[in-house]
């Protein structure tokens, strides 16, 4: 086989990570990725990419770069450049999130618990970025990419995995899973048990938090949080006076298919969200 000959048949999953398992190919996907950022999208004459990688054998190069096509490396205009797929891939590589793990903390955040009052305090390991306070109540939690960590303050790591938690709110209210972008369903409990809620039928993705999460990624909601001083830019998630428990939550009626209302109150204004079955906001009520 040379290296102008295609791949038909779609490789299984195992085949596609054992793909990967060679220094060589991950060498490949590195030139590949290094001549992307200069170059852009054009592609890489085959002498010139086994230049960079620097596997002398012709044969054997050709070998290893064929283990990536078609699923990571694809020929175009006689050369070879990373897939879609292989751009993804190369870069959660190239970054550590499948080999690095980055310990933070503990550390106060400038920030105090809703609960009970006491400091926040935030921790980042194993890829987790987790907020509890001194009485030990659970405040926050979202995966952060070890990269991301690298020369950051804990405040900043805590700052970016609230970005990335409510972007997985949104994608989520939208049906997609926020990480095999498979289709998810997300579900508010009843007003017994209220909770939003996002568990992915494919991979493991799981998404859960208070009844008030859809409201603060409404843009009604989030310019009347505005008008009572408060943002998500500048403000942590636990620190909405009706994220915790102060938030009322009653069925919207029997012909209601599921719908919620939810009611919260910031400086004794209140603002009245009717929530579907699926979490999203239908209509909101200001008082």
């Amino acid at each position: 086989m040379d290296e102008t000959d295609d791949i038909d048949d779609e490789p299984a999953p195992s085949d596609a990570f054992a793909a990967l398992s060679d220094p060589v190919r991950l060498d490949i996907l590195d030139a590949l990725t290094d001549h992307h950022r200069s170059e852009g999208h054009d592609s890489i004459g085959f002498a010139a990419l086994r230049r960079r990688v620097g596997v002398r054998d012709s044969g054997r190069f050709r070998y290893h770069l064929n283990q990536l096509r078609d699923r990571f490396v694809e020929r175009a205009d006689d050369g070879y450049r990373l897939t879609a797929t292989g751009a993804r891939v190369s870069g959660a590589i190239l970054s550590g999130t499948y080999t690095e793990s980055v310990s933070l903390g503990p550390a106060e955040l400038d920030s105090t618990c809703p609960f009970c009052g006491t400091a926040a305090v935030a921790t980042v390991r194993d890829g987790q970025c987790v907020v509890t306070c001194d009485g030990e109540h659970p405040l926050f939690s979202w995966h952060v990419p070890a990269n991301a960590t690298r020369d950051a303050s804990l405040s900043e790591v805590v700052d970016l995995a609230e970005l990335l938690a409510f972007q997985a709110i949104e994608q989520a209210l939208a049906g997609v899973c926020t990480q095999c972008y498979d289709a998810v369903e997300t579900t508010v409990g009843d007003p017994d048990e209220p909770g939003f809620r996002a568990v992915c039928d494919t991979c493991p993705a799981r998404l859960v938090g208070p009844i008030t999460f859809p409201l603060l990624v409404d843009p009604d909601v989030a310019g009347w949080c505005r008008d009572h001083g408060y943002t998500l830019r500048q403000d942590h998630v636990w620190e909405f006076p009706f994220v915790g428990t102060d938030a009322t939550v009653e069925p919207a009626g029997d012909e209601s298919d599921g719908e919620l209302v939810v009611t919260v109150t910031i400086d004794d204004d209140s603002l009245t969200a009717t929530l579907d079955g699926d979490g999203r906001v239908v209509a909101i009520d200001v008082d």
